[in-house]
């Protein structure tokens, strides 16, 4: 017999859980974490509404949602995605329609609930870098092959790093926490400096000024200080460490400095300064590797690579392949 809660059920009390975040007591809080390591689909529909929900881009396609029947009638969320949807809809088509119906649950069934402004979509291409300056005076550095869709309201401040790497010089304010979401964590400031970067599946912070608190997907918070750096993998597990922030050679002077760091790692840095895009062979994934490398030669840094590891370097069209060299 199957007792499994019917998967709008289990999406209205993802969206629920989602409006009520800010506002959890510790057993509450406590109650949440319970319910995710429940089932595998509860982790799921949590997830995806936890993080993309901060994509506020979606507030456009919840303005052609019908909002009016909504207040009217008061249709709980599963409920509503079930009704537009079900019986055909897919598992994927049910977490879409209910991140777009949970915007629509939290700026249209509460009208005293504080509007957010347009998004800003922050953006760099391949090779290019740039500086943000926000409405609040807080500035973003962005690296190359960046994207950030930045939402500001009167009580939050949400950017969601869709790829790539920034580091945030966020404006102290203790009423709108500064928060930088990505797939597998969100990191929370409310006025210092530190780096988010995402790098393949894994997720990077590096804390410059201050104290940033780190929750990875809603299992467990963690709290990283000034000089501390701290990486979610979901491969490798988590792992952090120390460095000199005033003596660390991060993207902004055009070096990688890499210390034991996974050569998919590097590979995926490296990727964000060339057009011909680098693959690395899987039986390379274990290689790890220490030095300095320019960004913006890649070519060079390549060269380097492989004259220490013996790999073989093959240029095919725009991609360029890396494996170990036969003997």
């Amino acid at each position: 017999m199957n007792n499994k809660a019917p998967r709008d059920e289990i999406l209205e009390t993802a969206a629920d859980w989602c409006d009520r975040l800010e506002t959890l007591t510790p057993g509450e809080r406590r109650q949440l974490n319970a319910w995710i390591a429940t089932d595998p689909e509860h982790a799921r529909a949590y997830d995806t509404m936890r993080h993309t929900i901060l994509d506020v881009a979606l507030l456009e396609a919840a303005a052609n949602l019908p909002s009016e029947e909504l207040r009217k009638n008061r249709f709980p969320l599963g409920a509503w995605v079930a009704h537009v949807f079900a019986p055909k809809a897919s598992w994927g088509v049910l977490v879409g329609a209910a991140v777009a119906a949970c915007a629509v649950t939290v700026f249209l069934l509460r009208p005293s609930a504080p509007m957010v402004a347009p998004p800003q979509l922050l953006a760099t291409k391949t090779g290019e870098r740039s500086t943000v300056a926000l409405a609040d005076k807080s500035v973003v550095y962005l690296n190359a092959d960046t994207q950030i869709s930045v939402s500001y309201s009167s009580h939050a401040r949400l950017l969601n790093l869709s790829r790539g790497e920034a580091i945030f010089q966020v404006t102290k304010d203790k009423a709108r926490p500064f928060r930088v979401a990505t797939a597998i964590a969100t990191v929370t400031a409310v006025g210092t400096r530190f780096g988010v970067d995402r790098v393949g599946d894994a997720v990077e912070v590096r804390v410059y000024e201050g104290t940033v608190d780190v929750e990875r997907s809603g299992v467990d918070h963690r709290a990283v200080s000034r000089g501390q750096w701290l990486l979610i993998d979901p491969k490798r597990g988590i792992s952090g460490g120390s460095f000199a922030p005033e003596a660390y050679p991060n993207w902004r002077t055009g070096w990688l400095e890499a210390d034991r760091m996974p050569l998919a790692y590097v590979v995926a840095r490296l990727n964000r300064y060339t057009d011909d895009k680098i693959a690395l062979d899987s039986k390379l994934d274990a290689v790890e590797l220490s030095g300095r490398f320019r960004l913006d030669n890649t070519a060079v840094s390549l060269q380097m690579i492989a004259a220490v590891f013996d790999i073989d370097v093959t240029r095919q069209d725009h991609r360029i392949l890396l494996t170990p060299k036969h003997k």
